[in-house]
């Protein structure tokens, strides 16, 4: 339910894990076993968070414009808290920068006009900075007006 947001997340550089297929006990066993802050949706379910003694945010499912400038408040973080562009957003791993020669099966066209290419340590996927990274840094733009606001 939370995915798009969990993408944007680690986008933005935030340590996210989603469990899509878990259900609440396991997102509430792994949140505690590693001391994460979760986030739902669900108001029975943060009910449970709560009474776990476990740290979570309650979302509105507004968007992830909304939801993200909440987290960030809630939790007292700032973008500047996170290194956008550091995190995979399939897979949560780390991106380290890699040559272009190191980047194969990109698409020849993306080799041809981009200088800068990473991969995650973890999964392997290959990113290079396009039309994606341009948009995260509008809706980065938009979550600090939100927050500025209050």
């Amino acid at each position: 339910m939370l995915g798009s947001l969990a993408r944007k997340l680690r986008i933005l550089g935030f340590d996210t894990e989603y469990l899509a297929d878990a259900d609440d006990d396991e997102v509430l066993r792994r949140g505690i076993e590693q001391g994460r802050v979760i986030l739902t949706a669900d108001r029975e379910f943060f009910k449970r968070i709560v009474k776990q003694g476990t740290r979570g945010v309650l979302v509105g499912g507004e968007g992830d414009l909304e939801d993200t400038a909440h987290i960030l408040s809630k939790l007292r973080l700032t973008l500047e808290d996170a290194e956008m562009g550091s995190r995979c957003a399939v897979c949560n791993g780390f991106l380290d920068l890699i040559t272009r020669d190191q980047a194969g099966g990109v698409p020849q066209g993306v080799l041809e006009r981009r200088s800068r290419f990473y991969k995650c340590s973890n999964c392997g996927k290959i990113y290079w900075e396009g039309g994606h990274m341009e948009r995260m840094s509008a809706f980065a733009k938009q979550v600090r007006a939100r927050l500025a606001k209050g």
